[in-house]
């Protein structure tokens, strides 16, 4: 962990920290955060308390060590693939949300003009145009999501060749 984290950064961490898997260092500067803002000592609290109700109502065996070193293990590996997965990719909607107003306002100023305005039909054309546009946008989309799904269930799909 840099020095220096976030505070999105930590309150990742919180739960980790409840549960002491973090190294030193790590869980050192997250208890130095959590003692300098507001929000977060509630949380670590909610947290130690989760921790410790679990505990209560597991039964009372001891762990072999093998088997505790690869539950650790396994917790680690599960932050560290947490913190190194990208972030979440926008979806098509929120990428384009704005060119879509922009479109659909200029398709109904086209519009409105070419009901103004009966002899320009060229306005009317380009708003008819623009309209089909923002259709075809639409099943593209639709067609994308039905291809992701069928990639979530049919993971082999993406290694078909074109065609198939």
């Amino acid at each position: 962990m840099s020095t220096g984290q976030g505070h999105d950064e930590v309150q990742e961490l919180l739960a980790a920290a409840a549960l002491e898997i973090l190294d030193g260092a790590e869980q050192q500067q997250v208890l130095t955060h959590v003692s300098a803002c507001s929000e977060c000592p509630r949380l670590l609290d909610q947290y130690r308390k989760v921790v410790a109700t679990i505990a209560l109502q597991l039964p009372g065996r001891p762990v072999h060590p093998d088997r505790a070193a690869a539950l650790r293990a396994r917790l680690l590996g599960r932050v560290q693939a947490h913190r190194m997965a990208p972030a979440r990719r926008r979806s098509w909607i929120e990428r384009q949300g704005g060119w879509m107003v922009a479109a659909a306002l200029a398709g109904l100023l086209l519009v409105h003009h070419s009901v103004h305005r009966p002899l320009a039909y060229g306005w009317l054309a380009a708003g008819v145009l623009i309209l089909a546009l923002v259709a075809l946008g639409a099943y593209v989309r639709v067609i994308r999501a039905r291809l992701s799904a069928l990639q979530h269930f049919h993971p082999d799909t993406e290694r078909m060749p074109p065609g198939s």
